[in-house]
């Protein structure tokens, strides 16, 4: 390190003392072009060709001194909105860079952003792109934005900076590098974006390289012609420079002018709208939580994560890890996307304890992941719906491929979701996969978790998707153990598994009855031999935040022997909750005649529980801040709704939400809840905007999010007759959060 910031600023400090530029600190790029003129200052002469004419101009005073202590010399090229530069592939083709090490540095300054205005762009649109640094404005917001096409996957992985209004027309100095793994955006000397990026970087394109101009049609191979090219960029670009290597840190410090580099990077889980004790991604789209796995005191949770500008199938893998369940950290090792199988749809993983699939090479344990890999037999990207393995020899931080994928072939339609678990009585690997058919799903035996064989099919009505398979003892008893079969929806049957057939004991059973849970995962491997799960929480309510979805809290599975329905599965929030308690408020033996507000809360985050006699009640209301639940004893009905809409605008009244004025933002589920002895239970989970409730232990469960409304926290119960507390306990809680993540 120390010996290239020596190189870097000798090379500076020579060019700074020269009148001429004879060395320079771009003498190992590919290609720069410092606009005295067209030529390429390394000497290989790629030469610009300019288009609608671009006019070379001298820098003044500050701004001549600035562009010459970046290496420039004190001029800058200008474009008009309609003018562009070409470079063609270079003059040997040099800038169809290629493998895993990238850098590109960009000094502009632009005059007006209308519009999405590139300032560099090799390739054309995001499927087959190689490199582009542009300028776009969105809604009223100006970002600095750098994409990369991978060989590795489909799409571009985009970075981006949101840049303060004050510097919209000020110079900036924009580096883009990438090394194989990650990339890294950098502004003026401050880290502003990274992502996890693989692979290399694509080069199978033969679009000329542009500067102030993109491509107008997205695929082939265009001339570089007004006709073919769109040039929108206004302002002044100083220096352009392709380095065919990872720039090291102390080149970045010297191009931008700083005395070190800053962590620029938005100062993520604070947001507005942002969860704060269930699971959401760091930015970018999350869904399916997949390879749930514990190992070595660490929790794993995968989930299906999408970077912008990616093609919907061509999902990675995001990763986080916890030590309690509650607490998560994103890491960057992810699962991507194989070039050869393409994108990772959902799946599961184990710990291969026996290291009977052989790959383990050292004291760690093995950890297989499952993946469906979509792939796309049109475009080149492997068979279709293909079941794969990557393992992890060094417990979870890094994945390899397994050379000889897939463990199990296309068999029909789309089928995928692969969820792996042992089976003790017949000593194999059980895989219960969805075959894309309505309602159906097959299982599948392995003892080497490489080769699989086909044992059976089962059609589970109305689920589809994601399925859960997993035997667990009945009322607590390990000795009397039943086989949970569930979906997507998080309905299920349970029944008995005799090595090969699943014949379901009961009826399909409603697992949620709430607006939001879907695709939910049982963790593998677990210390205590609990069952936890955890589920996507799909929803499109939190408008302008870097995040999109988030996870439902972790809880615990049982299966228990009711009075009136036989067996069912309950499922409850998992006792580590009780990390995040802070505050706590308890009632006890209070009677509730109308309204009583509840003072004591003026919070956001709070584990409630609840015990009713509702005997003497019709019916009462819990208002949430921003949700109500609510009970009809003549019903025996539990309902949870939002804040109620009158034209589009929320209503923050009790007549209006108790008028029946329900709609798509309001309604959040309802579930049938049945008194014991004329009493019911209520624990209720709420989060910034999210609502998760329990009714009686877990029978019936609502998971669901919301909108919040006015700040204004407001706790209130309202009863219809006497309502007896028998007994109340309110945790508030920390956020799981920390300055670590």
């Amino acid at each position: 390190m120390m010996i290239r910031l020596a190189i870097c600023s000798f090379l500076l400090v020579l060019l700074i003392g020269t009148s001429d530029r004879q060395v320079n600190v771009y003498e190992d790029s590919v290609a720069v072009w410092t606009f005295d003129g067209l030529d390429d200052g390394v000497g290989v002469n790629s030469r610009l060709t300019n288009h609608g004419n671009v006019s070379i101009v001298p820098l003044e005073g500050d701004e001549a001194s600035l562009s010459k202590q970046r290496g420039g010399a004190g001029s800058a090229a200008y474009f008009g909105g309609t003018s562009w530069l070409d470079a063609g592939q270079g003059a040997q083709e040099e800038l169809n860079l290629s493998g895993k090490e990238i850098t590109l540095y960009v000094r502009a300054r632009a005059t007006a952003v209308d519009g999405y205005s590139p300032i560099l762009t090799k390739a054309g649109d995001d499927h087959n792109l190689a490199y582009s640094i542009v300028l776009n404005r969105v809604d009223g917001a100006v970002y600095i934005e750098a994409k990369i096409g991978s060989d590795e996957i489909a799409g571009a992985h985009l970075l981006r900076y949101l840049l303060p209004k004050t510097e919209w027309n000020a110079w900036q100095d924009i580096i883009f590098r990438f090394n194989g793994k990650t990339s890294q955006l950098y502004v003026n000397g401050k880290l502003r974006d990274d992502e996890v990026t693989v692979g290399q970087i694509r080069d199978w394109n033969r679009r000329p390289m542009l500067i102030g101009a993109e491509y107008k049609k997205e695929y082939g191979y265009a001339d570089v012609d007004k006709d073919a090219l769109k040039a929108t960029f206004k302002g002044f670009i100083d220096i352009v420079a392709l380095w065919d290597k990872f720039l090291p840190d102390p080149c970045i410090v010297q191009l931008s002018q700083v005395d070190e580099l800053a962590d620029g990077r938005p100062a993520y889980y604070t947001e507005k709208h942002r969860p704060q004790f269930h699971f959401t991604a760091k930015k970018n789209w999350l869904n399916d939580p997949n390879g749930l796995v514990y190992y070595d005191g660490v929790y794993h949770l995968f989930f299906q994560y999408m970077p912008p500008h990616r093609p919907g199938a061509y999902k990675d893998w995001g990763h986080a890890v916890s030590k309690d369940l509650v607490h998560w950290e994103q890491i960057s090792s992810h699962i991507t996307p194989h070039k050869v199988w393409s994108g990772c749809w959902s799946g599961s993983a184990i710990v291969d304890a026996d290291n009977v699939a052989g790959f383990q090479t050292g004291k760690d344990k093995t950890l297989i992941a499952f993946i469906t890999n979509g792939g796309n037999p049109g475009r080149g990207l492997g068979p279709l719906n293909t079941q794969c393995i990557a393992y992890s020899t060094d417990g979870g931080n890094t994945f390899t491929y397994y050379d000889q994928n897939p463990v199990l072939k296309h068999i029909k339609a789309e089928n995928r979701d692969p969820k792996v678990v042992w089976d003790e009585a017949s000593q194999q690997w059980i895989m219960a996969l969805f075959m894309d058919d309505p309602d159906e799903f097959g299982l599948f035996g392995s003892t080497d978790l490489k080769e699989w064989s086909h044992l059976s099919s089962l059609s589970v009505k109305g689920v589809r998707e994601c399925p859960g398979f997993a035997p667990l003892p009945l009322d607590g008893d390990p000795k009397n153990k039943k086989w949970l079969f569930f979906g997507a929806n998080g309905d299920y049957v349970i029944g008995n598994f005799d090595g090969k057939n699943f014949k379901p004991e009961t009826e399909v059973l409603r697992g949620d009855y709430g607006t939001n849970y879907y695709a939910a995962m049982t963790w593998s491997n677990m210390p205590d031999d609990r069952c936890v799960s955890i589920a996507w929480m799909p929803t499109q309510r939190y408008p302008g935040m870097p995040f999109e979805q988030q996870m439902s809290f972790p809880t615990e599975i049982t299966l228990r022997t009711t009075a009136d329905e036989g067996l069912k599965a309950f499922r409850y929030p998992i006792q580590e909750i009780r990390h995040l308690y802070e505050k706590t408020t308890t009632l006890k033996n209070e009677t509730i005649k109308g309204k009583q507000r509840l003072k004591m809360l003026d919070g956001e985050r709070y584990d409630m529980e609840f015990e009713f006699d509702v005997r003497r009640s019709t019916s009462f209301e819990l208002v949430l801040r921003d949700v109500t639940v609510s009970y009809n004893a003549k019903t025996q009905s539990l309902a949870c709704g939002g804040p109620a809409m009158r034209n589009g605008i929320i209503v923050d009244d009790w007549v209006a939400q108790t008028a029946g004025e329900m709609n798509d933002q309001n309604n959040l589920g309802q579930a049938l809840l049945r008194p014991i002895n004329g009493k019911i239970n209520l624990r209720i989970l709420l989060d910034h905007n999210t609502v998760e409730v329990f009714g009686n232990g877990g029978e019936a469960v609502i998971s669901s999010c919301f909108m919040p409304g006015k700040p204004a926290n407001t706790y209130d119960i309202r009863s219809e007759g006497q309502l007896s507390v028998i007994k109340a306990e309110i945790h508030s809680l920390k956020s799981i959060w920390t300055a670590a993540n």
